[in-house]
């Protein structure tokens, strides 16, 4: 009987101190867009732009309407001879996810992957040798010279680069070059594996726990965006997801490496009074920059890009390829 009392006792504590939580939440997120955005930060959003640049600055207007075309993921246009190709640079966002996994055994690394560790097969076609192109009947045997033979690897590679969703990885990489370790964020295929750290961050956060995690998350309809702050949104099956507390608890109960909810976050680059520009990889098949305009009067997200009925009423504004379920915003601590 005493332990049913203590038991009792304990779980109405628990549901007075859950308020008070989510309360400290939202304030740690309204105050957190009043500072200044760091260092790192700055620098996640910078290498960004420089990303964005090389790819040919594919640009989105505020209504979602292509304004510039850039370069596609597999193309093999370069800025000059010493740059690499987009789908080089591509390779080069997937190593960003987990360095050391390039010393898994070849068999393991040409073997059967998780939809999650897809990228491993760009980085073993990078490695691929005379020997396993033969087995595709591709090889010295058959006539080809080393050019030729590079030709064949190159062009699988690309395969891989269009095959395998990257925009993950190239969050991953940016916050590599921004000087985040394996401590402060969670490097992954998926952006699910991130995002559900930033969530947990900020609930360790608000109930005064010490967390060494870069990011906490936030609700996006609540909270200004700042440079260097991811802006989120489920998508495919999971488009139904649209409000903050409903991607949470999907967070709270997410495994990592498990990509069970679909997500896509780009980086916010630039903040003015009207709005705010976003680049994301992966975006129409290349690094692509977006404009989101502001509720007027406000320095929130204006409510035409959710979901809704908006397309259909008067005098509304349609966002073609920008209306998504955006919710979630990972803010830096």
């Amino acid at each position: 009987m005493r332990s049913a009392r203590v038991l009792f006792v304990a779980l109405a504590l628990a549901a007075l101190q859950a308020p008070a939580a989510a309360a400290d939440l939202t304030a740690l997120c309204r105050n957190g867009a009043d500072v200044p955005p760091g260092p790192r930060a700055l620098a996640m959003a910078g290498r960004a732009v420089q990303e964005h640049i090389a790819f040919g600055s594919q640009t989105l207007d505020a209504e979602g309407r292509l304004l510039r075309s850039g370069s596609a993921e597999a193309e093999d246009t370069r800025a000059s001879l010493l740059a690499p190709a987009p789908w080089q640079r591509i390779v080069g966002y997937w190593r960003a996810v987990a360095p050391g996994d390039d010393k898994l055994p070849a068999q393991v690394r040409f073997g059967a992957l998780r939809p999650a560790h897809r990228w491993l097969i760009a980085q073993a076609l990078e490695q691929a040798s005379a020997a396993h192109l033969q087995g595709l009947g591709v090889g010295p045997d058959q006539g080809l010279s080393s050019s030729e033979l590079r030709a064949a690897q190159v062009a699988l590679m690309r395969v891989a680069v269009i095959d395998t969703p990257w925009s993950a990885a190239f969050i991953s990489w940016l916050a590599r070059e921004a000087g985040l370790g394996d401590d402060g964020f969670a490097f992954s295929a998926a952006h699910v594996d991130y995002a559900a750290g930033a969530w947990q961050a900020g609930l360790d956060e608000a109930a005064g726990r010490p967390t060494p995690y870069a990011l906490r998350a936030c609700d996006l309809a609540d909270t200004a965006p700042r440079v260097g702050d991811l802006m989120c949104q489920t998508r495919a099956g999971a488009a139904a997801l649209d409000r903050f507390d409903d991607v949470g608890r999907a967070l709270a109960g997410h495994s990592a490496g498990f990509d069970a909810l679909p997500m896509h976050c780009d980086v916010v680059v630039q903040v003015d009074a009207q709005g705010f520009d976003t680049i994301g990889g992966n975006v129409l098949q290349s690094v692509t920059r977006r404009r989101i305009a502001f509720a007027p009067g406000t320095r929130r997200l204006d409510a035409s890009y959710l979901p809704g009925d908006c397309p259909d009423a008067a005098g509304c504004v349609d966002r073609h390829m920008s209306r998504q379920p955006w919710s979630l915003l990972l803010q830096w601590r």
